[in-house]
């Protein structure tokens, strides 16, 4: 039975923490989609939380609710989820056009040459293909990179399958006759061994520019974050006040107007 108590205990405990995360998010959103103006006490809440002018910029408390300089009210955590799926596009939200320029282009660069690599590593795959069909008789359609590699190594598969035999390794060899190749000279195996390293170098330089993309992203997520966080800590402008203060001064009863600057 405690055992039962425990188990309900620690889902109770993990369902909290799950949903935590959900519901700090949800606060963000809550006020674009969500609106009861006929509550009084709604708007009672909503007045005291109302944004303090900092020349044109403003703060709500608990929201993370941000006004730019142009009036716009903007998330802080929809800033940062656009920074996610497109670099540059957080900052254009909170009014850094300058900064989110520079991540987009970035991020055009990025995928325009990850694209451009694939493309020239596919017409090289294409060249040398159909180039050791020519010239040594090879079907290389829906072979291995491996297989690729040793018809560029070997000038034939019985080259290819003694050399295996030497070294004893005998699950290596090529027996199945859609396998073979006899190259007609070494000048063009080596002409195809070159095509080929041609191709895989750039479809590796591939994964480079995508984790440089990658990377681009996180930075841009990251940089929105701390700017939605600096308009945050902005300079609150001074509020003033005006109240009565009665007092004495000369042995006389007195009253004073006072003005009152909180900055």
């Amino acid at each position: 039975m405690k055992n039962m108590v425990k188990l309900k205990l620690y889902i109770v405990g993990l369902a909290a923490v799950i949903c935590l995360p959900a519901f700090v998010i949800a606060d963000d959103y809550q006020a674009r989609f969500f609106s009861v103006k006929s509550d009084p006490i709604h708007q009672q809440i909503a007045l005291q939380a109302r944004p303090v002018s900092v020349s044109g910029q403003s703060e709500t408390v608990g929201g993370g609710i941000l006004e730019t300089r142009s009036g716009k009210k903007v998330s802080r955590g929809g800033a940062m989820l656009r920074s996610l799926i497109v670099p540059g596009w957080g900052e254009s939200y909170l009014g850094y056009h300058k900064t989110a320029r520079w991540f987009f282009w970035t991020d055009v660069a990025l995928w325009a040459t990850v694209i451009g690599l694939e493309t020239y590593s596919r017409w090289k795959e294409d060249q040398f293909i159909s180039f050791a069909a020519t010239h040594a008789g090879a079907n290389l359609s829906g072979k291995s990179d491996s297989y690729y590699a040793d018809i560029g190594n070997y000038n034939s598969t019985e080259d290819y399958n003694e050399a295996k035999l030497r070294n004893r390794d005998y699950d290596a060899l090529y027996t199945n006759p859609d396998d073979f190749w006899a190259w007609d000279s070494d000048t063009n195996r080596m002409d195809y061994d070159h095509l080929r390293i041609q191709s895989r170098s750039a479809h590796n330089r591939v994964y480079f520019f995508m984790g440089a993309a990658a990377l681009n992203r996180l930075i841009s997520f990251i940089d929105t974050g701390k700017k939605a966080q600096d308009l945050l800590k902005q300079k609150k402008s001074p509020q003033l006040g005006l109240h009565v203060q009665p007092g004495v001064e000369n042995g006389a009863n007195s009253v004073r107007l006072v003005l009152s600057a909180d900055f």
